[in-house]
């Protein structure tokens, strides 16, 4: 019988993970309600109806109906966001299936989900990283079963999300083939490569041995310097790209690699395939027993599996032995009767498939210089998968995988043989398809200019008013739009900063009161937008007789112009004040100011009343827009920019004002703040 602990576990973790797509999702709303409203105003305008619904399979055969825009824009599916507060969808769930109408959804749904669709998916991740061959639904079950191992699920998205975005082209196509360093990589899911395996072994066509290679980022390198090897992967039937290293390169040359496809991968499918289809299989490489345990541990696996025989990879190969990255030296034992009698030993198992495990670029050049002699169907470098099979080296959890990150677990656990390899290799890698890529711009072929010829017609041109007051207009309205949508950014992260900073005050407040006895808050009558004077409000960071003692030190002014009165070792200052002018902190007030609309979040800092007595004609142009709580000089030097200077800074600003310069100013505050240029 299930107790009550365990009855409710699960309510309890959907409900946790409930919220979080709750509170997610007001943030997302807050953060993107410029984003709603220029998108709602579109559709508005454009459409009969602002919002539509399509309809999607939900949890159990039910359906649901997704909210969207009618217009066809970048916004289209910002609604959603109401179907994720509502609980309809979730941020990490199982893959949306569309359908025209709910009959349809209906009709389509043959799954009984438990979990609701997801606005990201474990197939978008696994896509993402090349492992759609992966199944889905542990990954989707095991990120539901707690709060932890869901938000977990959500960093790996988003993790992966933004390192394939950044090497994201602007058209992104999948072809068959992809060439890097001049090696042609067939781009294949796994499907279609142990399709081509059993097609291989079950053609009755008498054929040399056909090669298949799996090249990682490693790999690639050892190619641009050995030659033999090079030459080993333009010769083999097939060469697979593996890792992310490999798959960030395809997308920076505008091509999108299908699956990740490996021989590790590949070796356990190979395997289910083989006992269906009754095929052999031959493992030759690694240490001694190795290839054996790794075969024992397969056959518990699918016991109708045929395991035609096992060898080590250690072996007098040729009357030229190569070195680990593949160079060649002369041998002091001119035979090769120890390669002659593996190789007879392949022959006579009779098996369909060789896999051959001695590590790049050994295996493909031993391949290349024997499949003349094998009688196998096929032959396969896989690299170091026995020992994974055999249980002597543990692979990275899915998880790491799903990130791309499976190299760490490797550096992790052989570092010394390793980091080479990936700490110094992967960042060589990266730099020569940056390089390739280079020259490939400069090779293609510009397009020639037209040259308009030159008349001597002289005409005057039409003025079409009509036109000009359409052209008058739109520009009014971009610039009403324009403050429209920096009003509704000043709202949405002032709400949502007072909201979350809100712990942080109360905690600032006692420091200030224990030092200090005092309102905690400090306010000052400042001039607002075209010198209409405000209440501004910070955090005190002063003693209460901080006025009466300025006029004691004004001749001790050490800023520029005297407009503005600062020092670096202000007496007035507390030790508490010093900490929080230096983090910023007393400044964080104001945005109470920003969200009443007496400020916002950028422009020119608010001056006192009689710093603007002193202003000249030209330093009021300032006073043009609402002051804001960060501006240009306050990211670019702060106290140590002189008054002339951010005069000029800030009638800059005014000039070239937009929602992009606004928020690429608010990303530049962030380290202002935390290195504290100019700040006392």
């Amino acid at each position: 019988m299930m107790t009550k602990t365990q009855t409710r576990a699960p309510r309890t973790t959907a409900f946790a993970i409930r919220v979080v797509d709750a509170l997610a999702a007001i943030l997302m709303i807050l953060l993107t309600s410029p984003l709603l409203a220029y998108a709602m105003l579109r559709s508005t305008v454009a459409q009969s109806h602002t919002f539509e619904s399509v309809f999607i399979s939900g949890p159990n055969n039910s359906v649901i109906a997704l909210y969207q825009f009618t217009y066809a824009g970048h916004f289209k599916s910002l609604p959603m966001l109401l179907n994720l507060l509502k609980g309809d969808i979730s941020l990490l769930g199982s893959k949306i299936e569309f359908a025209f109408d709910a009959k349809q959804a209906c009709h389509q749904t043959d799954k009984n989900y438990a979990i609701n669709p997801g606005i990201t998916s474990i197939e978008q991740i696994n896509c993402a990283t090349g492992l759609g061959f992966e199944a889905a639904h542990r990954s989707l079950n095991k990120a539901h079963s707690s709060v932890v191992n869901y938000i977990s699920a959500l960093v790996r998205a988003l993790f992966v999300l933004i390192i394939t975005g950044i090497f994201m082209p602007k058209t992104k196509r999948t072809t068959a083939t992809i060439s890097v360093f001049g090696i042609a990589l067939d781009n294949w899911t796994m499907t279609d490569l142990l399709s081509d395996l059993q097609q291989q072994c079950q053609s009755d066509t008498p054929s040399v041995m056909k090669q298949y290679s799996f090249v990682n980022a490693d790999g690639l390198n050892i190619s641009m310097k050995n030659e033999a090897y090079r030459q080993c992967l333009q010769q083999s039937g097939r060469v697979f790209a593996d890792g992310m290293g490999v798959r960030l390169a395809c997308l920076t040359k505008g091509h999108a690699l299908k699956d990740n496809l490996n021989g590790t991968d590949m070796f356990p499918r190979l395997c289910q395939l083989a006992a269906e289809q009754q095929l052999s299989i031959f493992l030759l490489g690694g240490a001694d027993g190795v290839a054996i345990d790794a075969a024992s541990n397969m056959q518990k696996s699918y016991p109708d599996l045929t395991i035609a025989g096992t060898h080590s990879g250690y072996f007098n190969m040729s009357n030229k032995h190569a070195d680990t990255r593949g160079n060649t030296t002369n041998s002091k034992e001119p035979n090769n009767s120890e390669n002659k009698a593996v190789v007879d030993c392949i022959n006579q198992s009779q098996a369909d498939i060789l896999l051959v495990a001695m590590g790049a670029p050994l295996q493909e050049k031993w391949l290349k210089e024997n499949k003349h002699q094998l009688n196998c169907h096929v032959g396969i470098g896989v690299g170091g998968l026995f020992d994974f099979y055999s249980n002597r080296i543990k692979r990275a959890p899915l998880w790491l995988r799903q990130m791309g990150m499976e190299w760490t677990y490797r550096l992790l656990q052989e570092p010394s043989r390793m980091w080479q390899r990936y700490i110094i290799g992967n960042p060589r890698f990266l730099r020569r398809v940056w390089n390739e890529n280079r020259q490939l711009r400069k090779m293609q072929p510009t397009q020639p200019q037209k040259v308009k010829a030159k008349t001597n017609t002289h005409y005057t041109p039409n003025f079409d008013a009509k036109r000009a007051n359409a052209r008058r207009a739109a520009h009014n309205l971009g610039r009403r739009l324009n403050r429209g949508t920096k009003r509704m950014l000043d709202i949405s992260v002032s709400v949502t900063l007072l909201t979350l900073l809100m712990p942080l005050f109360i905690l600032i407040s006692l420091c200030i009161r224990i030092e200090s006895k005092g309102a905690v808050l400090f306010y000052q009558t400042r001039a607002g937008q075209h010198n209409q004077p405000f209440t501004m409000w910070k955090l005190r960071s002063m003693y209460q007789d901080a006025e009466q003692r300025l006029a004691v030190i004004t001749t001790d002014n050490e800023m520029q112009g005297g407009v503005l009165f600062k020092m670096k070792r202000d007496p007035r200052i507390t030790l508490i004040g010093k900490f929080i002018r230096k983090a910023s902190i007393d400044e964080l007030p104001q945005l109470w100011n920003v969200l009443k609309g007496d400020m916002s979040l950028v422009g020119p800092r608010p001056a006192l009343l009689s710093e603007v007595k002193q202003y000249s004609q030209h330093d009021r142009n300032r006073l043009l827009v609402k002051p804001g709580i960060t501006c240009i000089w306050q990211v670019s030097g702060r106290s140590n920019i002189p008054f002339e200077q951010q005069v000029e800074l800030d009638i800059d600003y005014i000039y070239q004002q937009s929602i992009t310069a606004d928020v690429w100013l608010l990303i530049k505050t962030i380290p202002a703040v935390l290195f504290a240029r100019g700040a006392y």
